[in-house]
């Protein structure tokens, strides 16, 4: 029997993909720009502290 956290987890998330159809899956722009937008953020906020 699947724990709460497991039915809460395919609730929000959704069924696991294949790994055979992982390369045809794309993020929609408003979701992985704030993803993928946040290393790049954070390595310039603190850039300014390692240069002194």
């Amino acid at each position: 029997m699947a724990s709460f956290r497991q039915v809460v987890k395919r609730l929000v998330l959704g069924p696991p993909v294949r790994s055979d159809r992982m390369r045809e899956t794309l993020l929609p722009k408003r979701l992985a720009l704030p993803v993928f937008a946040s290393d790049p953020l954070s390595s310039v906020t603190y850039a300014t502290q390692e240069t002194c």
